[in-house]
């Protein structure tokens, strides 16, 4: 093994020492043992091999061309191998129309302004390849070979291939083909065909937002970079002086999206300057609205960024929240958890693009109570107000005292002009705690004063902003459901033309009211109620919608049925609610032996309408005989419990449905009743004397064919001054 002695080691100070300069270093005596000085000397020389082996890397890639980039970095870096050859353009724009020397002047000069737009478009898009195809690929070149492994490419450029894409597909969509209409017409370029392009300017460029947001860091890192790496600064001097640059400096590259994106505006105006006709005109004007839009978009979003980067400054400012002193460490313990105060979460009530800012910081003296003046130190931020005490052992502020909410703050001047009256109220307005604030000078208790309004009067604005907002989304979102649910909901004649308009917009919130309808006795095909043999003549049929299964009218059934154990479901159901008419269900299960009474009609304690009489229509099941109504009469009183050998029936209660009270014997003599059982012969001559005395004019024989028309005593029955109660129990189903 070779030894480094002091023969060997002549030859190569000269060249160590003429290094150390340029790398930021100081040439000391040898004052350590033989093997520290050994140390420091290979460092040396590793620093100059690496520089020696730089010199001659970026020599090879001025002699034979940049090579290739790396297989893995090619995708996010290669802008596309010969697409230069698409980004050509004249001299002039006179080359391209003949008949220049016969226009007007102020023609020829919205030519020049429109030329001048594809130009510098053109310009700007080699000057981005410069940081692709020189400084990236030749920094991704010399990370190969374990050169400049420090420094990333990333951090150096951003997205500066994102840009280059935008562009280049805006030259080949907007800006080329208007050139190539030229140049094969020979016509003046048409700022018009321009308009699409331009209008949809932020989807093409939505990268610029990016970029913007990381401008100052790109930029602050490569003048980091140049200043303490040496082989960086080295690097980047090359690339400068090489002849694809054009001399620009890095700094210059760096700061040109900004440049650009800002200058669209003023090359649109000076082309509008120079335009007469109407048409042209007003596309210019939108393209040059859309463009101050997008640029405010941008501006908003980098102020945006700035503010959070300056309240996680601030935020690491201050440390502790010691508001309270525990009693004991079991106090201490349980307070832990709730011991952090958090700025950088979204003020409450405000939109989440408005970020937290702090307005104003400065040290002063408070003063609670009957106590001494404390020192400490303020931080107003948009919403809030904090007290900290400073920490001398650490650059950090502990919070002593609990944050005071600026919407539920009250500031009064004093008599003395360097102090003020901090006062925070509750939500019932009172007092919850108050401070005196004494600031070093009256300018700077001035200064807190308005600031500190300045910053209500901006919260209380942003907050009335916010509810509008939501109040519109909101209704936005309602109209959008009715919308939906009035496509969906099937079309039917309305029986009330206003009402039917309201609970249109308000169909989510109506209520189902089941409806009324007249079942037979022996329908088997009931559909609410589960056990059909307890049917009193009355069934209560509820539609059920899918879409809805939590209706209030469903959620206030368990309460109701704890409360009253003995409720029905019908009565649950009809109890204080008020009718409303709904569309019918074309799906719903009808009854097919009855007829569907009007539901506009049906109130509490109402009876049927006086018009005309509803029809009636028998089952082919057994409860119709022949087409002779009295047969049909008697059979029907046999079914029913009227007859003295048929049994009772019942219904769920225990009672016979069609058995009269006391209350209906006195309504009237419709409701008569035998005073003892009579024979089959004398129930028949009966029942033919009342069929014939209360057969009603128009009205078909039984055997004709039409449908049964109900009788008077029918209709008397149903229209009594009661309500009509459903004691159709309540299946575990239905809840």
């Amino acid at each position: 093994m070779q030894s480094f002695g002091p023969p060997d080691e002549r030859p190569l100070r000269g060249l160590v020492e003429s290094r150390i300069e340029a790398y930021g270093g100081q040439h000391r005596a040898s004052a350590q043992s033989t093997g520290s000085n050994l140390y420091a000397r290979r460092g040396l020389m590793l620093e100059v091999d690496k520089a020696n082996e730089l010199q001659r890397r970026l020599h090879t890639f001025s002699m034979f061309g940049m090579p290739r980039l790396p297989p893995e970095d090619r995708q996010h870096w290669e802008i596309g191998k010969g697409s230069d050859s698409d980004l050509t353009i004249e001299k002039s724009w006179k080359e391209l129309v003949p008949g220049h020397k016969e226009m007007s002047r102020e023609l020829c000069h919205q030519q020049e302004a429109l030329w001048e737009l594809l130009t510098t478009e053109l310009i700007y898009i080699r000057k981005l390849k410069i940081m692709t195809d020189l400084l990236a690929a030749g920094l991704l070149n010399l990370q190969r070979v374990g050169l400049l492994t420090e420094v990333s490419a990333e951090a150096l450029f951003g997205n500066v291939p994102s840009l280059i894409r935008a562009h280049r597909s805006f030259w080949e969509e907007v800006l080329g083909p208007t050139l190539e209409k030229t140049r094969a017409s020979g016509q003046p370029l048409d700022p018009v065909s321009l308009q699409d392009g331009f209008l949809a300017i932020s989807q093409r460029f939505q990268s610029y937002v990016q970029y913007c947001l990381r401008v100052k860091q790109t930029m602050a890192y490569a003048r980091e970079q140049q200043d303490n790496n040496p082989l960086f600064r080295t690097f980047v001097q090359w690339c400068e002086k090489h002849k694809r640059s054009g001399r620009q400096m890095l700094g210059d590259l760096l700061i040109k999206p900004h440049q650009r994106i800002t200058k669209y505006p003023l090359l649109l105006q000076a082309v509008l300057k120079r335009t007469p006709q109407a048409q042209a005109r007003q596309a210019l004007n939108d393209m040059i609205t859309a463009v101050e839009s997008f640029l405010r978009h941008i501006n908003k979003q980098v102020r945006q960024g700035e503010d959070q980067e300056n309240l996680v400054a601030a935020a690491q400012r201050i440390g502790p929240y010691e508001v309270l002193e525990p009693s004991s460490e079991e106090m201490e313990k349980n307070l832990r958890p709730f011991s952090n105060l958090d700025l950088m979460s979204p003020i409450l009530g405000v939109a989440p693009e408005h970020t937290r800012q702090l307005l104003l910081e400065g040290p002063a003296k408070v003063k609670e109570g009957r106590e001494g003046k404390l020192d400490v130190y303020l931080f107003l931020f948009s919403d809030v107000l904090l007290v900290t005490k400073p920490q001398r052992r650490v650059d950090k502020a502990k919070v002593i005292r609990p944050p005071f909410m600026l919407e539920k703050l009250v500031c009064q001047r004093l008599r003395d002009p360097n102090s003020f009256l901090v006062i925070h109220l509750t939500d019932f307005q009172c007092v919850s705690n108050a401070l005196i604030v004494h600031c070093p000078s009256p300018a700077d208790c001035i200064q807190w004063l308005e600031k500190t309004q300045q910053a209500q009067v901006t919260l209380q604005k942003l907050k009335a902003e916010e509810y509008v907002q939501q109040k519109r989304e909101l209704l936005a979102l309602y109209r959008d459901r009715d919308q939906e649910s009035l496509s969906t909901r099937p079309s039917t004649p309305s029986p009330e033309g206003s009402q039917s308009s309201v609970e249109g917009r308000n169909s989510e919130f109506c209520t189902i009211i089941p409806q009324l309808v007249v079942t037979d006795d022996t329908d088997e095909d009931s559909p609410s109620v589960p056990d059909d043999t307890s049917d009193s003549g009355y069934g209560t049929l509820i539609p059920v919608s899918p879409k809805e299964p939590h209706s209030p009218l469903s959620r206030l059934r368990p309460w109701a049925l704890r409360q009253h154990p003995g409720i029905t479901l019908s009565a649950l159901d009809l109890r204080d609610v008020t009718l409303r008419p709904q569309p019918p269900d074309p799906q719903a299960l009808q009854r097919r032996s009855t007829p569907e009474l009007p539901g506009d009609v049906i109130r509490r304690g109402s009876s049927l309408p006086r018009g005309e009489t509803p029809t009636w229509s028998e089952e082919e099941d057994g409860t119709s005989v022949g087409g002779n109504v009295v047969v049909e009469t008697l059979h029907r009183a046999q079914l029913r419990g009227q007859l003295p050998h048929s049994p009772t029936h019942a219904d769920s209660a225990g009672e016979s449905p069609w058995a009269s009270s006391e209350d209906e014997e006195e309504e009237g003599p419709l409701f008569r009743r035998s005073p003892g059982p009579l024979s089959a012969e004398d129930m028949l001559r009966e029942i033919r004397e009342e069929l014939a005395s209360q057969r009603i004019e128009g009205v078909p024989e039984p055997g004709d064919s039409g449908p049964r028309k109900l009788t008077r005593v029918q209709l008397q029955r149903m229209r009594g001054p009661h309500i009509i109660r459903l004691d159709t129990p309540l299946s575990a189903s239905e809840v």
